[in-house]
């Protein structure tokens, strides 16, 4: 296989169903859709990081902070189908989908991706995930969870597991988080795959894959910090940049040192 070379993609648009606009919610002085480009911009190992949009809104102001930034169809109803005809421009044998909303992600979370991929590039699809904290997680609609193999396979995905008698123990169970690894090739054959009924259901992406028989490899990341899909998460998110060391870190590096 020739030479690995990772792309970051982040998908982002304002018609959330769950919380329109959200990508330019301003927190710290900055649109969330900007910390999720610098944070990714972080971490070291991406041959491009590119804003993927149907909004002229966002891709004004990715321009105006100088950030790369495409405009895609309206038409996609799921992120991974925007990530892949963004990726069609680009030159790299892989790509990481950061989605938009995930204003926490730590750029050292988003290396273990590029170094999953770069161990086993042949395999097609990648999903970083982390372990369910409490109970709260595992009837919370807005935290997608998965069931992982022995092999840390995922196997299948869903948002509610509140059925589920764990006693406790949540075992296989882990959050699925929005940062999605993929192959070139498999990425583009996305698009081309049917939707499926869990997928549409319950939008989630990765069932798409799941239901097509595909694998879905896990990748763990040191903690499951909260993205934001609904206007209670944006107050939870604001008080961990105030008060985590590690996040008020990275905050510090993208608000004082950094400007691209």
């Amino acid at each position: 296989m020739s030479k690995v070379k990772i792309a970051a993609i982040i998908p982002a648009r304002m018609a959330s169903s769950r919380y329109p606009g959200k990508p330019l919610i301003e927190i710290e002085g900055l649109p969330m859709i900007e910390h999720v480009r610098r944070r990714t911009l972080l971490c070291p190992g991406f041959s491009h990081v590119v804003v993927a949009t149907c909004d002229k809104e966002i891709f004004d102001v990715v321009k105006k902070h100088n950030g790369n930034v495409v405009m895609t169809s309206s038409d996609h109803i799921m992120a991974t189908d925007r990530v892949a005809e963004a990726a069609r421009d680009l030159e790299c044998t892989h790509l990481i989908n950061v989605q938009g909303d995930e204003i926490l992600v730590m750029p050292e979370d988003l290396s273990k991706m590029i170094n999953a991929i770069k161990i086993l590039p042949v395999n097609k699809y990648w999903n970083a995930i982390a372990p369910i904290e409490n109970k709260v997680e595992i009837n919370d609609s807005s935290i997608v969870k998965c069931v992982i193999t022995n092999q840390n396979k995922i196997m299948y995905c869903a948002r509610d597991f509140s059925s589920l008698n764990l006693n406790g123990q949540f075992g296989p169970v882990r959050k699925v988080l929005g940062i999605l690894g993929y192959s070139l090739d498999a990425l583009l054959s996305y698009t081309d795959l049917p939707r499926t009924p869990l997928e549409i259901s319950q939008s989630i992406d990765q069932s798409r894959i799941l239901e097509n028989d595909l694998d879905l490899i896990s990748v763990q990341f040191s903690g499951g910090y909260p993205g934001i899909n609904e206007l209670r998460e944006a107050e939870i998110v604001k008080k961990i940049l105030k008060t985590d060391d590690k996040q008020k870190k990275v905050l510090n590096k993208i608000l004082n040192e950094y400007e691209r």
